[in-house]
């Protein structure tokens, strides 16, 4: 038996869109500003889903001067987040199985630039919301942007659903008190969000059809 939900939110980064690439090309655009050395994509992305900030501190060894790590990182991948950046397959599809549920984006990334990928990728008229790491005052696995979107549209957790390619995911939804649901295709660690123990664990967006109505 499918489970009924009224809506779903999801993840963005390694949940609907493959933005590792871009990312990291950003990244490494900052450590050359600092002549630092490349990190490889795979360290990049293992760092990736806890907000800039995290990314930055965890790619860079210049706390001293992050101010100018963040001004130099935004200024570069803001002109750059749709170089290579892409949706995963299925995504489109799963969006529009559940074209008359609420549809959320809530992610840690910087709200502005949430917006611009999910615009440029054509997928804004798709949502009915989209929430940023600075939207709350806490990002996940704190519960709080997930709490928000219920709030916002006055809904039972026990009828929203959480998706996402990371632990953060899973840990905000169970601290939510909503239903999760990992996906083993993105940028997450995947032993992490295994360990996470997610109520359900997909290989493939389209999946979510399987299991939910």
């Amino acid at each position: 038996m499918k489970t009924a939900v009224d809506l779903i939110m999801f993840d963005l980064d390694g949940t609907l869109a493959d933005t590792g690439p871009d990312l990291a090309d950003a990244v490494n655009y900052t450590r050359a500003h600092f002549n630092l050395e490349p990190l490889p994509n795979a360290l990049v992305y293992s760092h990736v889903g806890y907000g800039v900030e995290h990314l930055l501190k965890h790619s860079l060894p210049q706390q001293d001067q992050f101010p100018e790590v963040m001004r130099v990182f935004l200024e570069h991948y803001e002109n750059h987040l749709l170089d290579k950046t892409v949706l995963y397959p299925s995504v489109r599809g799963a969006l529009d199985c559940f074209r008359d549920k609420r549809r959320v984006v809530v992610t840690n990334k910087m709200h502005r630039l949430a917006v611009a990928i999910i615009r440029g990728l054509g997928i804004e008229n798709h949502l009915d919301a989209i929430l940023g790491g600075d939207s709350v005052s806490d990002k996940k696995p704190h519960p709080a942007l997930l709490n928000e979107v219920l709030q916002r549209f006055q809904l039972s957790p026990r009828r929203a659903l959480m998706v996402g390619d990371g632990d953060t995911d899973v840990e905000a939804g169970k601290r939510a008190g909503v239903v999760t649901c990992g996906v083993t295709y993105g940028l997450g660690n995947k032993k992490d969000l295994a360990a996470a123990q997610p109520d359900f664990l997909i290989d493939d967006l389209i999946q979510l059809s399987d299991y939910f109505c």
